[in-house]
């Protein structure tokens, strides 16, 4: 098997949420193992007053190594306020490390958001 960066991405429940984007850019967001760039998104969801918008950006979660590194990403969340306040609300939709998923003999898991590399 020869060895390549494996983007894996958002799973299905983060997916699922960024569907209700208004607008989307990427951004330059990690390099590969041969330096070759991967491209994230940020995603803009409008909210209710007081709040103008929210921003969920595409974030590297973790690379563990699976005849390459594998990318799996996550949402990360600014709400931005009227004023103009950005306030850092977090991390959102996390890959969870299952180590069951060795008995089904499959890393990913993408309708439940496990892995195990």
């Amino acid at each position: 098997m020869s060895r390549t960066t494996q983007y894996i991405g958002l799973n299905s429940y983060a997916t699922k949420w960024v569907e209700r984007a208004i607008k989307e850019e990427t951004y330059d967001m990690t390099t590969g193992m041969f330096d070759e760039t991967i491209e994230g998104k940020i995603y803009y969801l409008y909210c209710k007053s007081p709040n103008m918008k929210s921003i969920f950006k595409e974030v590297v979660q973790t690379e563990p190594w699976s005849n390459g590194p594998m990318i799996f990403t996550c949402l990360q969340w600014t709400l931005v306020k009227e004023s103009g306040q950005e306030i850092d609300m977090g991390i959102l939709f996390k890959w969870m490390g299952d180590p069951s998923l060795k008995y089904d003999h499959i890393e990913v898991d993408y309708n439940t958001g496990r892995f195990y590399v």
